[in-house]
């Protein structure tokens, strides 16, 4: 009789644990969203054009309009350097300006001498939509300087960047440029001088706590790209 009932109580057992199996498969309403946010990186690119210098007359090939070789004292001559934003990114636009200098002799319009200096051999006219930044001195291996190199932003007189929307291209800084009045026989005759300008270009965007001020802008211009030069006003 005793045996009996233990299988009894073990068939019992048994139904209890074959109803907990089934309730541990019961199935319960579920859903899974999925959101991808989409973004693309923006790009500053710009472009250094002289139009009005780009399509002078150069008859011998040798990229220098025809105008601009053996160029005499106080030859005037178009060249206009100005900077479209290729890119897909508002823009603060730089500029800087290579002069070379010669220590010479030059002469006033009465035909009077001045002593001789160190002396830029082309000057220029800057339009009112460039604010001047400062210049720096460019020297050779033996200390002697051969150039000035002046700083321009596209800014207001009071500092603040103009922005440059994709498309766009600033105000030229420059129209023209003019050779001095050199007296001759100094070594300058059938010698090559370059100017050399050189643009930049950085986003509009959280710059430093969103600053539109030119020199806050370009040290941080000069910080990244590790540009040397020290220029002064």
């Amino acid at each position: 009789m005793k045996k009996n009932n233990i299988w009894k109580a073990w068939i019992a057992g048994a139904a209890i644990i074959a109803v907990t199996t089934v309730g541990g498969l019961t199935a319960y309403f579920t859903d899974t969203q999925e959101k991808i946010n989409h973004f693309t990186v923006g790009k500053v690119e710009i472009e250094l054009k002289e139009p009005e210098w780009e399509k002078k007359p150069d008859k011998d090939n040798n990229e220098i309009p025809d105008e601009a070789e053996h160029m005499t004292p106080l030859q005037r001559i178009t060249k206009d350097p100005q900077v479209k934003n290729t890119g897909i990114n508002d823009a603060y636009i730089f500029m800087t300006v290579e002069i070379p200098c010669r220590e010479i002799i030059t002469v006033n319009g009465d035909g009077m001498k001045n002593p001789r200096t160190i002396t830029p051999l082309y000057s220029y006219e800057k339009d009112l939509s460039w604010k001047y930044m400062g210049s720096y001195k460019v020297m050779n291996q033996e200390k002697k300087q051969t150039g000035v190199k002046h700083l321009y932003a596209y800014a207001e007189d009071s500092g603040k960047c103009r922005v440059v929307k994709p498309d766009e291209t600033t105000i030229p800084l420059f129209k023209n440029v003019l050779f001095v009045n050199a007296m001759e026989g100094q070594g300058l005759e059938e010698q090559p001088f370059d100017i050399n300008i050189q643009a930049y270009g950085i986003q509009t965007m959280n710059l430093n706590g969103e600053t539109t001020d030119a020199q806050q802008i370009w040290q941080i211009i000069t910080n990244q790209k590790e540009i040397p030069e020290n220029y002064q006003i």
